[in-house]
């Protein structure tokens, strides 16, 4: 066999090979040998036909398949001979051209890692790590003061708020028939995000006991094909009002708040607390900096394959996430080609890592795995020999992975240049 190989393009190479005919001849010899003895045909018995009719009826079909295989193991052989780094399955350029007693040939183009001949690791960073003011020691301050917050009856009567807690019974009528789904005793929070904002504002300054009617438009869009472009009205009667009380902020509710003996030691406390938080945010964002001007460092071109693998990957799991949030994800054209750029950028970012682990012999040892896996039980409670059972397979490669990538990050930041700079908030723009 013969394998020729030239460029097109620095990720796509093309393959021309010729296989000797005698090859295809002893491959049909084969086939029709086993056809021999198990094909049944009108007039003899298994395994007794003469071998002329065999090879009369079954001509046809034994090239074919003996073609489509020998073309099959000529490509991996290619592939092996030329030490070609393949990313995607090769696929075949024009059918083969079979003549009897000729050399087979055919043509297939195959995908192949970008070739990367320096890596150049000399990146500057700039590691920003917030400052922890008095507002924000307050707001952490406030959040737990909402999560000790207890829920009463009002003690004088009073018109709905934001923060009360309505227990309603409702009915439903749509483009002003009744529809016979009801709720009884539902218990809803006024200004609560999984409220609608027409509900949110029409039971805010009610009394108890009053009845009130509020219609909702649907857009002609709606999610709710039933309900789009249709008017939905929600008759609501308000049987209990109650209400979120807050603890005072003292040394009181410091003792309740965990081990600590006076307000003064919580604020302390929370501080340090949302300072190790703000320190781990940093490290996390320098990380991530580092495999960016990494990449910006060494452009490479990314194989159409592994970036459109990639961003597969990144729509099911926008798609997921979005179901998970109880909403359907809407796909278009546009959405795909925003988030290209970023599948772009991670498959390069997944090769120029490889690579430099290939170059610098970075690896993880089985006993790095098993110190991963007693890190893991230490933290969870789990028995260690649990775990050796639950990540075997897949679940241990993507173990191992995440183990190796740590290693090849650490290895970035030994060689970079780091200062220190003002905190810049992240970008709030989302595909």
């Amino acid at each position: 066999m013969q394998a020729q190989l030239s460029t097109i393009d620095p990720v796509t190479v093309e393959l021309h090979v010729e296989v000797p005919w005698d090859r295809i001849q002893k491959g049909m010899e084969a086939e029709f040998g086993k056809l021999q003895k198990t094909a049944r045909i009108k007039g003899f018995r298994q395994g007794k036909a003469p071998r002329n009719v065999i090879v009369q009826l079954f001509t046809k079909n034994v090239r074919e398949e003996v073609i489509s295989n020998v073309v099959n193991q000529s490509v991996v052989e290619a592939v092996q001979q030329h030490a070609l780094p393949v990313v995607s399955s090769p696929v075949l350029k024009d059918a083969p051209k079979v003549v009897e007693g000729s050399p087979l040939s055919f043509s297939v183009k195959v995908e192949v890692r970008p070739k990367i001949e320096n890596l150049d690791t000399a990146i500057t960073l700039v590691r920003r790590t917030r400052a922890v003011g008095d507002t924000e020691i307050d707001a952490e301050l406030e959040r737990m003061r909402q999560t000790h917050a207890v829920v009463e009856p009002l003690e004088s009567a009073r018109p709905s708020q934001k923060g009360d807690i309505l227990t309603v019974d409702f009915t439903i009528a749509v483009d002003g028939v009744a529809q016979p789904e009801e709720s009884t005793s539902q218990r809803i929070e006024l200004g609560g995000t999984n409220l609608l904002p027409e509900l949110n504002e029409g039971l805010t300054g009610v009394s108890v006991g009053e009845a009130k009617a509020i219609s909702i438009a649907r857009p002609a869009d709606d999610k709710s094909t039933e309900l789009a472009g249709k008017v939905v009205t929600f008759n609501v009667v308000v049987k209990e009002v109650r209400e979120r009380k807050l603890p005072a902020l003292d040394d009181e509710f410091a003792k309740d708040a965990g081990e600590f003996k006076t307000l003064a030691e919580l604020r302390e406390k929370t501080k340090e607390r949302l300072e190790e938080s703000a320190k781990s945010q940093a490290e996390r964002a320098l990380r991530d900096a580092a495999v960016d001007a990494f990449a910006e460092k060494n452009e490479i071109p990314v194989p159409p394959s592994l970036l459109d693998q990639q961003l597969r990957g990144m729509l099911q799991e926008f798609m997921q996430l979005f179901r998970q949030m109880g909403q359907q994800p809407q796909l278009n054209n546009g959405m795909v080609e925003e988030l290209r750029p970023r599948a772009a950028a991670k498959v390069r970012q997944f090769l120029l890592l490889s690579e430099l682990a290939r170059k610098e012999s970075i690896t993880v040892s089985a006993e790095e795995i098993e110190a991963r896996l007693k890190e893991m039980a230490d933290r969870t409670g789990k028995h260690i020999a649990k775990l050796r059972v639950e990540y075997q397979g897949e679940k241990r490669e993507q173990l191992e992975n995440g183990l190796l990538d740590e290693k090849l990050i650490k290895h970035l930041l030994a060689g970079a240049t780091i200062t220190d700079g003002p905190f810049e908030a992240p970008n709030q723009e989302t595909a």
